[in-house]
This record gives C-alpha cells, structure tokens and sequence, in this order.
C-alpha cells in the first residue's frame, strides 16, 4: 500500500511540472478565460497522468516553444493590423499608477482608417474620415509633447484630453500653447472621476511644484449610477500590484492582444450606434450616450465628491464636454424630440458648488460654432467618431484661454 501511495505522489508530481509550463503557455492567448482556462487546464492534467512525464514533457515544451515563435510572428506581421487607432496600440500597464496607461517617450504616425463609432458602433450608414495622426507620449505616459516642467495648469479628463482619433497639433494643451502661449499640461486617459483623482496623484508625487487642475467632465460616460468601493482605492497592496505586473507581461505581447481581439470579435456583442442625417452628412453617435443625454434626471454618486476631496486644493476649475449627440441636436433632421434635458450639467454644477469651484458649461459655445461649420460642410466632432476634432477641441481652447486669463486678471 505505501509503494502504492508513492506511486501516485510520484506520479501526481511529476505530472505537475509539464502542467505548470503549460499554466505559463496558457497566459499568452487571449481567448483563455477564467473557465476556459479551469477548463483547459483540468483536461491537460488527466492527459498528461496517462500519457507520462517523459511524453507530456516533451509536448510541454513544444507548445511552450510554439507559442514563443507564434508570437514573434504576430508581432512581425499582425501587431499593426490589430488597431484601428493608437490607444489600444500604445495601452500598457503602469506598475507606479497602478494601472494602464501609454507606453512611455513614444512618438509614432499612424493611418486611422476610421472612428471609433464604426470600428465598434457597426454602423453602415455612417460617412467615414479616414485621417493621419500622430501620437506622442512624455515620460510619465501622458500625450504630451514634452515633459512637465512646472506648468501652473493641468487639464484631466479622458480621451477628449487625450485627444483620440486626432493629431498632436489639435490637442487641447497644444492649441493653448500655439495659438495663446498658454503652456498647459495634460493628463488624459481613458476612465472616470476616481481615475483622474489618481492621475492628478501621481503627477502631485512626481513634483514639488503647485498647480491648478482644470477637470474635463464628459457627459457620455463620466456621470455613472455608482462608484464601487474597489474604484476608490488609491493604493493597492504589494501582493495585489505583483500580479498585475506578472499578468501584464502576458497581456501585452503580441499574441495575446492578436488572439484577445479575435476572440472579442465572435462573442463580444458590437456597442449600439445610430446614425443622424444632417445637411447631406450622416454622422454617428453611441446609444448608450444617447440615453445618457436624454435622462430627465440624474444625481452624481457621494462617493465621486469623497474622491475628488482627495485633491480639492488642487482643483481650480471643472468643464463639462456635451456629446455629439446634445451638440448636434437641434440640428439633426426628422428627430422626434423637440429639446433635450440637461441632467449631467446640473449635475456638475451641483458638484461644483460642493467642491467650491467654478464650471463651465461648452454646450452652447460648441454649438455655435458647429452651425457655423456646418454651412462650411464642417464638424466640431468627427462623423464616424464619439469624439471632438481640432474645431471642437479650439472651441473648449479658447474656454480654458479665457478662464486662466481672468483668474491672471484678479491676482
């Protein structure tokens, strides 16, 4: 019975070596998920009993070597067709953020066939700008042109301050730089209020100087129903950022992120999108930002003021960014409403006076100057895209313009 009993000790240990490397070969592909890998791992295990350590070794090391080549090959010919845009190209985890962020001292150009609307809004009645952008990143991983240098503003926000889908030169804090020699920076990355309290911490931790944040409030998806307690953590364990990093170095090689996007492609479901006619235009917009900008009501969760007292003294001012969709409104044709409500702008000015600060509302401005374009068959938004252009982005350029200039005027 005891030599039986070793036996299968023996046996059960031998078997988790091969097992072990094939865990390790698993991490590369992006279609593993939690059951599947459970799953996969589970039958591999009873196969590897029967088949012995010698052969399931040997098979082991294969797929392990496999993979290694496979991703090579990915990376070589597939990486660049894999994104329609720099974002998820450049997206990589940051071990000191605790987070993703882009990759670090980056300068590329990139050919963007097309927006963000078409490429998940699955619209075919769309019209479609294709452009050339170029996409460069400082030293903390921000789209910057340089580095922080002291700037007394920073702007915080999502991709509209990153500037999706669009050049460097229309990047808020450039235009503020070229056009006013305003010299602003920019924290921008996709997420929400608790995230921009974190990317305002983390540049407050890699200087001594005091600046005023300016914060960009995206009325598509930056007022949620709730904040979860796990959103307002600011400081992860040890053990808990380890394997974030160790997950991440999977994560981010080719193969992965190739064999993520095919497998998001057959199961994930396309995010719904309507497109509008307007003065021979059709252009696009998300439904979930739709409904969002047609709510007859909304409150801003308690937890979205308890974060942002984290970095109250630093805030100087809060902007709200209207969606496309309240922008265009009164121009979009054969519409069944007659006027929309404002539930996230009376939201923000709820959380202004909560924080003490000023907010500024860019419907109305953005809107007078996309009537303007319009008879110049010009956007303030891209048409296959959630996001601003360059006209939109001067348009909140000039707003920030004028808010620094008479806060200069009163001191």
């Amino acid at each position: 019975m005891e030599l039986t009993i070793k036996n299968i000790v023996k046996s059960l240990f031998f078997t988790l070596i091969p097992l072990a490397l094939t865990f390790v070969t698993l991490n590369f592909y992006g279609f593993a998920k939690p059951f599947i890998f459970i799953l996969l791992l589970f039958i591999f295990f009873f196969i590897y009993l029967r088949a012995g350590f010698k052969n399931a070794f040997l098979f082991s090391v294969t797929f392990f070597i496999s993979t290694i080549i496979l991703n090579c090959i990915v990376a070589v010919f597939l990486e660049d067709k894999m994104y329609y845009r720099p974002h998820e190209k450049l997206s990589i985890y940051n071990a000191e953020l605790g987070r993703k962020l882009y990759k670090k001292n980056v300068d590329i150009l990139f050919n963007m066939p097309f927006g963000d609307i078409k490429a998940v809004g699955n619209l075919k009645d769309i019209d479609i700008e294709p452009r050339k952008i170029r996409f460069k990143t400082d030293a903390l991983g921000f789209r910057n042109n340089g580095d922080y240098k002291g700037e007394r503003y920073v702007v915080v926000g999502d991709s509209f301050i990153v500037a999706n889908g669009t050049d460097q030169t229309d990047m808020i804090s450039v235009q503020l730089k070229n056009k006013w020699n305003k010299s602003v920076y920019a924290l921008g990355y996709e997420g929400g209020i608790p995230e921009y309290v974190r990317y305002v911490l983390y540049l407050k931790g890699k200087t001594d100087k005091d600046f005023k944040v300016l914060i960009f409030l995206f009325e598509g998806n930056d007022f949620p129903d709730f904040i979860s307690k796990k959103q307002m953590i600011i400081n992860k364990s040890q053990r808990k950022i380890l394997y974030e990093r160790i997950k991440a170095l999977f994560e981010e090689t080719a193969l992965y992120r190739y064999t993520f996007s095919l497998m998001a492609r057959f199961t994930n479901k396309h995010q719904k999108a309507k497109s509008f006619y307007l003065k021979g235009h059709w252009i696009g917009e998300f439904e979930d930002y739709i409904n969002v900008t047609e709510r007859n009501s909304y409150i801003l969760p308690d937890n979205a003021v308890k974060m942002l007292n984290l970095i109250r003294d630093h805030i100087g001012h809060i902007f709200f960014i209207p969606t496309k969709y309240r922008v265009y409104f009164p121009f979009i044709e054969k519409k069944d409403k007659k006027e929309l409500p404002h539930s996230q702008w009376k939201a923000t000015q709820s959380l202004a006076r909560a924080l003490g600060v000023g907010c500024t509302d860019l419907t109305e401005m953005l809107r007078k100057e996309s009537e303007r374009l319009l008879k110049e068959d010009k956007f303030t938004y891209w048409k296959d895209d959630s996001h601003w252009n360059g006209y939109g982005i001067a348009v909140a350029a000039r707003a920030v313009c004028d808010y620094i200039n008479k806060v200069e005027n009163e001191h």
